[in-house]
């Protein structure tokens, strides 16, 4: 092989390196520009409380009294309650979905979402001391039942703490089962990615393949190959 094909070797291998690592660096600047997920909570009666301005940053927070027709409450993941009377205590503690609020409440217990009511929204308490004993004690009775059914009572000052809580449980959880997946998996995957990346090599190792099924027609950048060579991950034309 002469100099002169060698070098028109080197150039092509230098060009299509370069154009990959450009390639792989806009891959990699889309994936970070990509807006991040946010928690969902829908607030029920919580105009009052400042505090869901203060977690807007982490939350995707939802106005129920904005909504004009009945709520999917599938997205979310907390439900706020602000303000509770007695006639919607009774009704959600017998199951009872006779409103809006109450039918939202009722079906986000059917559906399992965490429920917080803030305390200081009893609106009936004003009354503890003129109201008939008998009858008061009937009402913080169904305050307790509807404790069993999963949701809590917290303080205002509690929401932002709380809230936390839930969102450090949910990524508890989802690193659980992201782990009990894994040891589930198969040791090889089918890539349909036309073009490997770097990113992508570093997460297909991190998901613990061993193997990875390619397309002849597959582009595997320079970096990407490097990194499954080092890590022993092997590429099998299909």
């Amino acid at each position: 092989m002469n100099l002169e094909s060698l070098d028109e070797k080197s150039l092509i291998e230098s060009i299509t390196k370069e154009v990959m690592k450009k390639l792989e660096e806009r891959i990699m600047k889309s994936e970070l520009e990509r807006p991040i997920k946010k928690d969902k909570i829908l607030a029920i009666a919580m105009s009052d409380y400042k505090v869901l301005y203060e977690v807007n940053d982490q939350y995707d927070v939802d106005d129920f009294d904005d909504a004009k027709v009945s709520i999917d409450i599938s997205p979310y993941e907390v439900i706020l309650l602000g303000s509770i009377s007695y006639q919607e205590l009774v009704q959600i503690s017998m199951g009872f979905a006779t409103s809006k609020v109450t039918t939202t409440v009722i079906e986000a217990i059917l559906t399992g979402k965490k429920i917080f009511f803030v305390e200081e929204g009893i609106t009936y308490s004003k009354y503890e001391d003129t109201a008939n004993t008998n009858f008061y004690n009937m009402l913080k009775g169904y305050e307790e039942q509807v404790e069993t059914f999963g949701i809590e009572w917290i303080n205002a000052n509690e929401i932002g703490r709380r809230l936390q809580d839930v969102r450090i449980n949910l990524l508890e959880k989802a690193e659980a089962l992201k782990k009990l997946e894994g040891t589930h998996m198969s040791q090889n995957e089918h890539v349909r990615e036309r073009i490997i990346t770097e990113s992508l090599a570093k997460q297909y190792q991190k998901q613990g393949y061993e193997r990875l099924l390619i397309n002849k027609n597959t582009i595997i950048t320079p970096l990407a190959k490097d990194y499954l060579r080092d890590h022993k991950i092997k590429m099998i034309t299909t």
